[in-house]
């Protein structure tokens, strides 16, 4: 279902994808609960979306979700993990809140030897 909602997407079909999206997350957070993996995927996803469509405080409230779940779940430095954290920095920067992003970019993890 998220490959349709997906190709819904890069269409600009935002109502079909939308749909799509929605239908997946009700679906896996029934089936699996709402802090499983799978169900963080779909609320990135829906986020995603929501950013796309300017719907920042929905974006927000599952990008937030979805960064904390996958942090617990799957710890810091798991690609999911900073996907969605990258995905909320990307948010706070198109709504203009350059100070969120700024204060979550400063929780991405540091790389080994990196030099500050």
């Amino acid at each position: 279902m998220n490959g349709l909602a997906v190709l819904h997407t890069k269409q600009k079909q935002y109502d079909q994808a939308e749909k799509f999206f929605d239908e997946a997350l009700k679906g896996r957070q029934r089936e699996l609960g709402d802090d499983h993996p799978d169900t963080l995927e779909s609320k990135n996803d829906l986020a995603v979306l929501y950013k796309e469509q300017a719907r920042y405080d929905d974006a927000e409230r599952l990008l937030l979700e979805a960064v904390e779940g996958r942090r617990l779940k799957l710890g810091d430095r798991h690609p999911h993990a900073l996907e969605s954290l990258n995905n909320l920095i990307d948010l706070y920067e198109a709504w203009g809140k350059s100070e969120k992003a700024d204060e979550w970019r400063a929780k991405l993890p540091q790389t080994e030897g990196a030099e500050e």
